[in-house]
């Protein structure tokens, strides 16, 4: 295949570059490649809690992976949490969880009330205690956006160049991001409830205006049901508009544009990766894909963001979750993930310098290795500059000087200007 090019850009085709690299090497690109993958998706998406006798399938499973789900849960969250008047364990637990009813999930704020017959345990506390794993993982994820965040504002300022010469350890630059996105609610996400049907009991079916029971179970001696904290004839059901304030309110209006506008910088530094901006830009299969997977889950997140905050959705559970649009877009994301991964494996080479690139050749070398303080020179017998090694022996009662020819590569700073000279 030969290269391609469009205007500034530079299109390399997929090589096989990445016979030479060891096993231990490869054991910790992988570890560096499914950290943000696997902290910030299941971190994001927590166990479900089913309140109904039958159990969802698994594509109905895999959409509370989706980013696009992830961020708006975080999102909405975070907005129940300031319109609420009165934030209690209940109210908190009952937020964070992913109902599974007769209807199939629901986030909708009607479950606070609705779901208190099933719960069997409640967090200690309103909020997520600092010593604990919640918040231990907002800590990992926070810093493994650090970086990004770090790159996006050097960008902005003009002091970093965009480098898509990535490799296999570092191709989910979207994904680590939203753990700067998890700040936002980061203090009300626990995973520390449970909502349950009772083995020993029976369940009426949750309808949508019918409060959930549970029957006394039938013995020689009647005694009540010990799965829940509140016994069905004492659960009041409560009208959401007496325990949140309207979407209309200030503080909900202000976090909503807040991150909306968010997501919208986001996506602005992944279309840096797929547009040339002041020079000649230079691309792979895998730093093309990179962009294409960031933009495409991202454009998607502010899209139904914004469409359902229009709509006023107060659900923390995107509404189109079970729509069969949705569940091809996420196997969709889901592929491509798995995709990237794999041509990121085949066209991950090993730099001189130790690094890693998907660009070939001496230009990859370059590219790579280059910083502001040093530059990575290739020596051969073609190349345009020559280096040779010295060395000093005597021969007739005569010091003699011998070069001998070198080829690989020199790392170091060259000094404009100055000329060494050795005189025998």
């Amino acid at each position: 295949m030969v290269d391609l090019y469009w205007g500034k850009a530079h299109f390399y085709p997929l090589a096989y570059q990445s016979q030479g690299i060891a096993f231990e090497e490869w054991i910790s690109m992988f570890t560096l490649c499914l950290a943000p993958l696997i902290a910030h998706v299941v971190a994001g998406a927590p166990r479900p809690s089913f309140v109904s006798r039958n159990r969802p399938r698994w594509h109905d499973r895999i959409c509370h992976f989706n980013p696009s789900s992830i961020l708006f849960r975080y999102a909405a969250i975070t907005d129940r949490r300031i319109r609420a008047l009165n934030w209690d364990t209940s109210v908190m637990a009952a937020t964070n969880a992913l109902f599974w009813t007769d209807q199939g999930w629901d986030g909708s704020e009607e479950m606070i009330s609705r779901g208190q017959a099933y719960c069997t345990h409640l967090p200690e506390h309103s909020r997520v205690e600092l010593l604990s794993w919640e918040m231990g993982k907002t800590i990992i994820v926070t810093l493994q956006g650090a970086q990004p965040l770090y790159c996006l504002i050097s960008i902005l300022a003009g002091s970093m160049d965009v480098n898509p010469n990535m490799a296999l350890d570092g191709i989910f630059p979207g994904l680590a991001i939203l753990g700067l996105l998890r700040l936002c609610s980061g203090l009300w996400l626990t995973d520390d409830f449970t909502f349950t049907t009772s083995h020993s009991s029976q369940t009426r079916s949750m309808g949508w205006r019918q409060i959930p029971t549970l029957t006394i179970e039938q013995s020689s001696q009647r005694k009540a049901s010990f799965d829940s904290l509140l016994e069905p004839e004492f659960v009041l059901t409560t009208p959401p508009e007496m325990q949140f304030r309207p979407l209309s309110y200030w503080a909900s209006r202000v976090f909503r544009i807040f991150y909306f506008l968010a997501m919208i910088s986001l996506a602005v530094l992944c279309a840096m990766f797929l547009v040339p901006w002041s020079k000649d830009s230079m691309y792979t299969t895998t730093s093309l894909l990179v962009g294409i997977q960031n933009i495409v889950f991202l454009a998607m997140s502010i899209l139904l963001y914004g469409y359902y905050s229009v709509r006023a959705t107060t659900s923390t559970i995107i509404p189109c979750i079970s729509s069969a649009w949705y569940k091809i877009y996420t196997i969709f994301i889901m592929t491509l993930m798995i995709a990237l991964i794999i041509i990121s494996a085949v066209e991950t080479r090993k730099t001189p310098c130790g690094k890693f690139t998907s660009l070939p050749g001496e230009t990859g070398d370059i590219a790579t290795c280059a910083t502001p303080h040093s530059e990575l020179i290739p020596i051969h017998s073609d190349s345009t500059r020559w280096i040779g090694l010295n060395s000093v022996f005597w021969a007739d009662d005569h010091q003699q000087l011998l070069t001998q020819n070198f080829t690989g590569s020199c790392i170091g700073s060259l000094l404009e200007g100055q000329t060494y000279n050795i005189t025998i």
